[in-house]
């Protein structure tokens, strides 16, 4: 019988730039409501929604689940520090709505920030980030990833989901 990996995906609306946290390979409406109510579309359609990173590897559904809880919480205190900061309420409504929207920096950052929270208390063993674009890989900031974290091409099948 063969072991069973867990994995965390990371979906990016390829309009707007949105990022939602999965924990399976199809998301499904009630995934929505991780962006609020401002900017969240009214249904979910996949033909809009691609893998930004699939992390796989996970020994235990607990800890995949600690990292994307660790993820929504960076998410949504980025966005919450955005909506107060001065400069961003200075800019104009329009303008501010693009970059509420353009999540995958801070995304990536937020992965990063996690991944050394998270990792500090999981098992030994290496855990694999699947990039869509290697170039989302760079947007790390300063610090580099952790060391129990490999990096590879995410290969797609029908131009959306993760293969298998």
């Amino acid at each position: 019988m063969t072991a069973v990996h867990h994995g965390v995906y990371l979906f990016r609306h390829v309009q707007t730039n949105q990022v939602l946290v999965s924990l399976k390979q199809n998301m499904k409406n009630k995934t929505l409501n991780q962006l609020g109510t401002i900017h969240r579309p009214i249904r979910l359609r996949k033909d809009l929604w691609r893998p930004l990173v699939a992390l796989t590897g996970f020994d235990t559904p607990q800890s995949a689940q600690a990292l994307s809880d660790a993820l929504l919480e960076r998410s949504q205190t980025c966005q919450k520090e955005l909506e107060v900061s001065a400069d961003h309420r200075a800019r104009p409504r329009r303008l501010r709505a693009v970059d509420e929207m353009n999540m995958v920096e801070s995304s990536v950052l937020s992965l990063r920030d996690a991944l050394e929270s998270v990792g500090a208390k999981r098992q030994q063993g290496k855990l694999l980030a699947l990039w869509e674009q290697p170039q989302w890989m760079e947007l790390k900031g300063e610090k580099e990833w952790p060391s129990f974290l490999e990096h590879g091409q995410l290969e797609l099948r029908n131009n959306r989901f993760v293969k298998e």
